[in-house]
């Protein structure tokens, strides 16, 4: 089985656990499992991730407590991350939380790739890792990587030219011929060697389906570091994004697909951009996922040539006006996740004609307290919301009492802490954010979000981007100290 193997992969991981044991109340130790048991469960759950990830479904934790883990419901913070960890290393597949109130996971080839084979009867690994492997250390080898450095690092996963592991019956053929039919990797002869020489070098499917930064972001998540730490390769990742950046600005798509918005009338436009909102807000309300297809058959289905340019249009409408993130997590089969921006959970959305989301109010603010040194004075708020056409003491759309909402409503709430200037006299007042706002986002996810709306890189806000960056690895720290 394919859980045989991971038990024996993690089991190393299992023992320094006993030795740093959590101290969270719902993170049971595993010295409180029989080993026997632990291993059997993880066993269990990696196949049934499997079975999910073949059949491109998704998963929550209320159907792998039902199905895998039924009288062991305690010990699933420790099992889920155990497993995820190596779906991860082993299998190249990510579990990602897609709908954190209903604890939804979808299963996503890392790095995007959508070569998802996975062989042998005992599904005992996955090709992918293998593929994934030579990718990165074609990239850590100024793009190009010899066949012997291939193969040495192939040899640390027990795969040997010649011999037949558990992955594939002949890897050099994979390597040399399958990779290289599907579009992933090059092979050839090094220029004037004599005897000849050969390398290995990204394929066009390999460009077009991933990215330099989404490799560095892999190898620094396998080795546990900050992508910033391996400078040259962050430095030429940075610039291979920068400049494709600048290539879609310059060139922009010429896809069949990619319809004339001058084909379409503006009416027509405008009235399929309202129909497809009104499904999304449908679908994020009841906290369901959508594909192409269901949209396609329920909102455009005489206009299918057109939805390029009318779903760019409303997920951009759908983040910036409602705070609603809508996501690929599944490109193979184009399903689409609609997450609150930011992590936070609160999406109450008010209007007959949605036409906008209270948290729009709640993100800006967010947003403008990170910026104003985490506290930003009522002046500045009210200033910043007048942009939104929220003023206090009229009735916009957003709310009937918008100083309500912001003072008391989001108070209760836990988003936001409303308090007098300590010593103002005459009295001010200002806004910080509040526990719950701490406890669900990040201040490096509000900055990716302002940088985002105004098509920034983060970078380019030097001084929030240090203070992000240090939130981050002062959480790291505590995460590290509870275990």
């Amino acid at each position: 089985m394919a859980s045989r193997q991971m038990s024996q992969s993690i089991q190393g991981s299992s023992k320094a656990q006993e030795e740093h044991p959590s101290t969270s109340q719902d993170q049971k130790g595993p010295q409180s499992l029989p080993h026997e048991v632990l291993h059997e469960k993880i066993d269990e759950l990696v196949d049934f991730l499997l079975h999910k990830y073949r059949k491109k479904e998704l998963t929550t934790k209320a159907e792998i407590l039902h199905c895998v883990m039924k009288d062991y419901q305690e010990h699933f913070p420790l099992i889920f991350r155990k497993v995820s960890d190596c779906m991860y290393m082993v299998f190249g597949i990510d579990v990602k939380e897609v709908d954190p109130p209903g604890h939804m996971y979808s299963l996503n080839p890392v790095l995007g790739l959508t070569y998802n084979t996975i062989v042998g009867d005992d599904h005992s690994i996955a090709k992918t890792s293998l593929l994934i492997m030579i990718i990165t250390i074609i990239f850590q080898n100024a793009n190009r990587a010899s066949e012997e450095v291939v193969w040495l690092a192939l040899n640390g996963m027990q795969v040997y030219d010649g011999r037949e592991p558990l992955i594939c019956r002949d890897p050099r053929k994979f390597i040399t011929e399958e990779l290289v039919e599907q579009g992933y990797l090059e092979y050839r002869q090094v220029p004037d060697s004599d005897p000849a020489r050969y390398e290995f070098l990204w394929g066009p499917r390999t460009h077009a389906e991933t990215t330099k930064m989404k490799v560095l972001e892999h190898l620094a998540k396998v080795n546990k570091r900050d992508p910033r730490s391996y400078p040259r390769l962050y430095e030429e990742a940075l610039r291979a994004e920068q400049e494709a950046a600048m290539d879609g600005e310059e060139h922009p798509s010429t896809s069949q697909d990619q319809a004339d918005p001058q084909s379409l009338p503006l009416e027509v436009l405008h009235e399929k951009i309202d129909e497809l909102v009104d499904f999304l807000l449908h679908k994020y309300r009841k906290k369901e996922l959508t594909t192409k297809a269901e949209i396609l058959q329920c909102v455009m289905k005489d206009y299918q040539e057109h939805f390029p340019l009318i779903f760019t249009k409303v997920s951009d409408c759908m983040y910036m006006v409602f705070g609603i993130d809508v996501k690929e997590v599944d490109p193979p089969g184009h399903m689409y996740s609609l997450n609150p921006v930011l992590g936070l959970t609160y999406n109450a959305i008010v209007g007959d004609d949605h036409s906008i989301a209270k948290t729009s109010l709640l993100i800006m603010i967010i947003t403008i307290i990170f910026q104003n040194a985490n506290r930003a004075s009522e002046e500045v708020v009210w200033l910043a919301l007048n942009g939104m056409q929220v003023y206090d003491g009229r009735e916009p759309l957003i709310c009937r009492d918008p100083r309500k909402f912001i003072t008391e409503e989001l108070v209760e709430e836990g988003y936001l802490e409303y308090r007098q200037v300590p010593d103002s006299d005459p009295a001010r007042y200002e806004f910080l954010w509040g526990p719950r706002t701490h406890a669900e986002t990040t201040k490096m996810k509000v900055l990716e979000h302002l940088a985002k709306v105004n098509k920034r890189d983060p970078r380019s806000y030097p001084r929030l981007y240090e203070e992000a960056v240090r939130d981050q690895q002062q959480a790291a720290q505590v995460r590290h100290v509870g275990h």
